[in-house]
């Protein structure tokens, strides 16, 4: 039986609710003002729910019933990369049947009651779930990647990291649809972590859906070792700020070695095939 709350991937949960909990141990001004706000169902007698995990992501606050994903967004959010990745976001949410609506710490802050009125304007037009588009297809430029010797039944992963440390999200396309298979971050780490989170991510969310001959391609040779020897071999330093990620990091190393997988992990060869799939185009 599935709960109305269980919106995430069994593979991914432990993954993401470390830093889910963190946030909501370090919630913004804004945060906390419209949590206050909605903890206690004064709107209208709707529950909402804090950093809850959707698929692969962690929204600020959402009405499940109603399918209403709230996003309070701080300055980083006005970034050029930020707000494409945001967009992506939030068209994959509306293909699962959410409604997103968006305000700026300053709107939350400077003029509460007018972002009270949108959010029940907006639970009072929100009548049934949308439909779910059918999935896309793959670019074209990969269509000729199965003739140059690359697997399609397979997903790319690749992280991306501004600075060392620095913001680290990591991602998986699916080769045959070129599709989001899921997205983790931005939080504080390296691009080698990134790397290697992706990969077990992966193969964890292979072995929950049952995908054990589906490929994992990666570009990081150093992330690929890292998996076969069921160890996270990074330098970064253990601080408060970086506990969330440790934890994650020992979540995944135990799963390596709980579980024998016998998905093939593959170095991706960008020199034969060009820049993985799942790079976030940012060098």
């Amino acid at each position: 039986m599935k709960f109305v709350y269980e919106t995430a991937d069994c593979a991914n949960y432990d993954l993401l609710s470390a830093y889910a909990d963190y946030n909501k141990s370090h919630p913004t001004e804004a945060e906390s003002i419209i949590w206050d706000l909605l903890k206690a169902k004064s709107i209208d007698g709707h529950k909402f729910r804090r950093q809850h995990v959707i698929k692969d992501y962690i929204v600020d606050f959402v009405c499940l019933n109603k399918k209403l994903v709230i996003e309070i967004d701080g300055q980083y959010h006005l970034e050029s990369n930020q707000i494409v990745k945001d967009k992506s976001r939030t068209e994959d949410l509306q293909k699962s049947g959410f409604t997103v609506i968006r305000f700026s710490n300053e709107e939350v802050t400077g003029n509460t009651p007018e972002v009270i009125r949108c959010i029940k304007k907006s639970l009072m037009e929100i009548v049934k779930p949308k439909a779910t588009p059918s999935a896309q297809k793959a670019p074209s430029t990969w269509r000729g990647l199965g003739e140059a010797g690359v697997r399609l039944d397979a997903w790319a992963v690749d992280a991306a990291c501004s600075g060392n440390p620095g913001p680290m999200e990591y991602q998986a396309i699916d080769l045959q649809t070129g599709a989001q298979v899921f997205h983790f971050g931005p939080m504080k780490g390296t691009n080698n972590i990134g790397e290697f989170l992706a990969i077990v991510h992966a193969l964890a969310l292979c072995w929950q859906k049952g995908l054990h001959d589906k490929t994992i391609y990666s570009d990081s040779y150093n992330a690929i070792l890292w998996v076969n020897k069921r160890q996270c071999k990074t330098k970064l330093e253990r601080t408060p700020e970086t506990e969330p990620l440790f934890q994650i990091i020992l979540r995944a190393e135990n799963w390596l070695r709980t579980h024998h997988y016998r998905n093939p992990v593959v170095k991706w060869e960008t020199q034969k095939w060009g820049e993985v799939p799942a790079d976030f185009g940012r060098k």
